[in-house]
């Protein structure tokens, strides 16, 4: 939508330089400093709307230029960026996993020690009290 106003705009501004153009046809000189020359007021002023078009789109296109160049530069900053934070969290996933992993094997290694140490202390206590397997009640017998 902002594009069509644009045209929309260029050509009344065209239209406005053709009208004025034709109002205005008489023979008039035109000094350059260096060089004088005589001609149709139309041609002079059609002329020098047509060289102000040119400058504005040769400025543009250099303003354009530029702006595309500064974009791909960004683009590229931010690819490099996107491919450094991922591999920054790769490297911290797999410091984590293998914390994480460390932490399980001593865990692991601290209940079978728990493990066997509670082991032991039954195995002792059943020796010193087996006779009370035969001395005791049995669950289903305390009724």
């Amino acid at each position: 939508m902002k594009n069509q106003w644009r045209v929309i705009i260029g050509l009344i501004l065209v239209l406005l330089v053709v009208v004025f153009a034709v109002l205005n046809n008489q023979i008039v000189p035109v000094n350059f400093g260096f060089a004088k020359i005589t001609g149709p007021l139309i041609l002079i002023i059609l002329g020098s709307a047509i060289l102000g078009a040119l400058i504005g789109l040769l400025a543009s296109t250099t303003t354009i230029w530029n702006q595309k160049k500064t974009v791909r530069a960004l683009q590229k900053e931010l690819e490099q960026a996107k491919t450094d934070a991922a591999k920054a969290t790769q490297e911290e996933k797999a410091t984590i996993q293998k914390n994480y992993e460390q932490q399980l094997t001593d865990w692991q290694a601290k209940y079978e020690q728990l493990k066997q140490a509670t082991d032991d202390s039954d195995h002792r206590n059943q020796t010193k009290t087996g006779i009370d397997r035969y001395t005791k009640p049995r669950d289903h017998q305390k009724e």
